[in-house]
């Protein structure tokens, strides 16, 4: 059985991907698409965009999920039984399901981006959220269980396997750098300065369910989505739409979606967006069969 996985929001700067959003057909089509769909250009408010514009940052991102899809149909054709799509890669699962069809992804991604990004410049606190490589999932309890008994808080909102990912005020994040800096083995990554997937966002989460989410019909999925949040088999449409909401402040647990793919016997699983960790994260189990930008760059240059 073989099952589709759409990455989340990796790093992918307009630098990084111009050479597939412009030698790309499928690109090309999708961000026009996206561009009538939000009333102005997508490709140059990509080109021009800061790391605050969430809503044009996201709505590329998802542009080029959805053309790296049409890609992956030209060259293998089969539709997947099984979709999965960590933290942001849900709203491409959703594009891959037909749950929502690519323009109300881009709508409900593009109003949901400026929700969020209001809702940021109002949060009190100055919250961060900080990846560590080679943590345990039982050392990143016991860290964060020591940091409560000093009344410092600091919650798990992520788990990969090799990455995991702590979320806490700005002040707290810098005691758990000089911490794990004592810790052998493990190393600090990076740090977002914002919270994700974490209970700091819970008026997020319902601000938008009562809201914009409201707008959208969420229909029968085409296939099985496999949730990041609770490895479950979805494919009741208000499922989906609730494991997309839990994903704004529910950690993204890994171990749980692989746990599925074993149980489920996956034994090939198209890796649908930019290089990253994932690959890494389940070439032990299955097979992974690269659709990037880079090697469609390749292979259009090659033709």
């Amino acid at each position: 059985m073989e099952a589709l996985l759409l990455p989340g929001l990796a790093p992918s700067d307009y630098s990084e991907v111009e050479a597939f959003i412009h030698q790309s057909p499928h690109a090309r089509r999708r961000f026009s698409e996206a561009s009538s769909t939000i009333g102005y250009s997508l490709m140059d408010a990509f080109r021009e965009a800061d790391e605050r514009e969430y809503e044009v940052k996201e709505c590329a991102f998802l542009a080029n999920s959805v053309a790296l899809m049409d890609h992956y149909a030209d060259l293998y054709g089969s539709r997947p039984e099984y979709t999965i799509g960590p933290s942001f890669g849900v709203m491409g699962a959703a594009v891959a399901t037909e749950t929502l069809t690519y323009e109300e992804a881009v709508w409900l991604t593009h109003e949901s981006a400026k929700v969020s990004g209001r809702f940021y410049h109002r949060l009190e606190g100055d919250y961060q959220t900080h990846f560590i490589y080679n943590l345990s999932l039982e050392d990143a309890r016991e860290i964060v269980e020591e940091f409560h008994a000093h009344n410092k808080p600091l919650e798990l909102v992520g788990y990969l396997e090799k990455v995991v990912c702590l979320c806490g005020p700005a002040g707290v994040i810098k005691e758990l750098k000089e911490y794990l800096n004592n810790k052998p083995k493990c190393f600090s990554l990076h740090t977002m300065k914002q919270p994700i997937h974490s209970s700091t966002l819970a008026p997020l989460h319902q601000e938008l369910k009562n809201g914009i989410f409201k707008e959208f019909n969420f229909k029968p999925l085409k296939g099985t989505f496999i949730s990041d949040v609770s490895g479950e088999l979805v494919q009741d449409p208000e499922k989906f739409k609730q494991s997309l909401l839990d994903g704004y402040d529910n950690p993204v647990r890994w171990d749980l979606v692989k746990q599925q793919i074993v149980r489920l016997g996956l034994k090939d699983i198209y890796v649908v967006g930019p290089k990253n960790l994932f690959n890494q994260l389940l070439k032990k189990d299955v097979q992974t069969i690269e659709v990037s930008p880079e090697k469609m760059v390749d292979m259009l240059v090659e033709r």
